[in-house]
């Protein structure tokens, strides 16, 4: 019963240190070519498990910001196209987490000029998914509001959401997708959500949501 105990405090504490130490080590990863490089076999591994590819990811994301602070030159393609690459769903368990995480890491992009074409619909796929799990929808939807230098394309993403499920009308599995729909608008700002905005405060979805409109349409630019 001792021998038991004391192999399962020995499984527990190696897994404590090993999750305690995976942040440093991948901050550790140069922001240059080689550690994009390395960063990127992990993705490409199925060998890797979800959590350290995860680290991965929030690397690319942190590098994606470092790099461009040091050199606005450099092509972002390689740093976002593996991250893209993973993108897509696949069968493999627990892979929506890394999705979402890869979410966020491209929100890092919104400060750049290239590649935001691809970037941008990218999200906007994961988020108009209906298969997609609603995490991963959110967590697109919320990366969408970043782009405040492209704030005419990722408001066209939105906006395209926030139309159809308009149409569906409250249901138990939007009202929090729709709810960040509209923040990411208001945080956007872009005029011509307006009238979808208003639509939602004259809609039958809850006073909470349209509470949220009536913030996001104060915010609109007009200018």
């Amino acid at each position: 019963m001792k021998i038991k105990l004391k192999l399962i405090l020995i499984l527990f504490t190696s897994s404590v240190i090993f999750s305690q130490e995976t942040g440093p080590i991948f901050n550790r990863v140069p922001a240059n070519e080689k550690g994009i490089e390395e960063l990127t076999k992990l993705l490409s591994d199925p060998k890797v498990r979800i959590e350290d590819k995860e680290g991965a990811v929030d690397r690319l994301g942190v590098i994606a910001r470092i790099i461009y602070s040091q050199n606005k030159d450099f092509p972002p393609e390689k740093i976002y196209n593996p991250l893209l690459g993973a993108l897509n769903p696949t069968s493999e368990p627990h892979h929506h987490v890394l999705r979402m995480q890869i979410c966020r890491a491209l929100a890092q992009f919104d400060v750049y000029d290239k590649g935001i074409e691809n970037i941008i619909p990218a999200l906007g796929r994961r988020l108009k998914d209906p298969d997609e799990n609603e995490d991963v929808r959110v967590e697109a939807g919320r990366s969408l509001g970043r782009f405040q230098k492209n704030r005419a394309l990722a408001s066209t993403e939105l906006i395209d959401v926030l139309s159809k499920e308009l149409e569906r009308g409250p249901q138990p599995d939007n009202i929090r997708l729709i709810t960040v729909v509209i923040q990411s608008l208001g945080a956007l700002g872009d005029k011509r959500a307006f009238v979808p905005l208003m639509k939602v405060i004259k809609s039958s979805f809850p006073t909470g949501v349209k509470k949220e409109a009536q913030i996001s349409l104060e915010s609109i630019r007009w200018d």
